[in-house]
């Protein structure tokens, strides 16, 4: 939707936030590919704003590692297979610490909103994996959110540059959306049956596995 077509914000912040957030998003998630030019003009008109929000965003994007110049124009940036493996070293790291603060820290109301995602995070259904990639996120976010640092996820969010997003979902295998099912299931009952160090393995063994498929499959 245009954001033209939204209730209007109540300052050019706002609206430069909600232009950054909409191409954040869209990036991450795969959906404006890596490589692709970052036209302002086009952008503008496609969300219906003045260039001005635009060009702040795509500098704010720029910052983040998600855009770079090339040519004297903006791209989408492409990441080497060698930081990939960095970024996901620092992504096991963090998740890791996050399940083990879960398992720790949980709210019985936090516990409880973590186990109502089990049959949604467990199914093996290939069918599904369009919506387990939405929902993905907010899923690791109830774990990360538990943890009680909300440092730690900040950082876990603005970590996303590579994650279980539509391009990944669509190379997924039956083989592999079963084990990372199981892999969830068994998060859960780590951080709702408060096992810390089970928490933090898990968490690690998922993000080191989401890894080496994105490697096989995408590099």
């Amino acid at each position: 939707m245009p954001m033209g077509d939204m209730p209007k914000p109540g300052s050019r912040a706002r609206l430069s936030e909600e232009v950054y957030r909409r191409l954040r998003g869209d990036i991450v998630d795969g959906i404006i590919p890596a490589g692709s030019p970052l036209v302002e003009d086009e952008i503008a008109e496609r969300l219906g704003v003045s260039r001005t929000p635009v060009r702040e965003s795509i500098q704010r994007l720029a910052a983040d590692g998600l855009a770079e110049s090339r040519r004297r124009r903006w791209v989408v940036r492409s990441y080497s297979a060698e930081e990939v493996v960095e970024i996901y070293g620092v992504r096991a790291a963090l998740e890791s610490h996050a399940a083990r603060l879960a398992a720790l820290n949980a709210t019985g109301e936090q516990r409880a909103a973590i186990e109502a995602r089990r049959a949604q995070m467990t199914v093996e259904d290939v069918a599904v994996l369009g919506e387990r990639a939405k929902a993905n996120d907010e899923f690791h976010d109830l774990i990360s959110s538990a943890s009680g640092n909300g440092r730690l996820l900040h950082t876990l969010r603005e970590q996303r540059l590579f994650h279980f997003n539509s391009r990944v979902a669509s190379v997924y295998t039956a083989d592999d959306l079963r084990r990372s099912s199981q892999q969830h299931g068994q998060l859960i009952e780590a951080v709702v049956h408060r096992r810390p160090g089970d928490a933090a393995d898990v968490a690690r063994e998922h993000v080191e596995f989401s890894l080496k498929l994105v490697l096989r499959k995408l590099y």
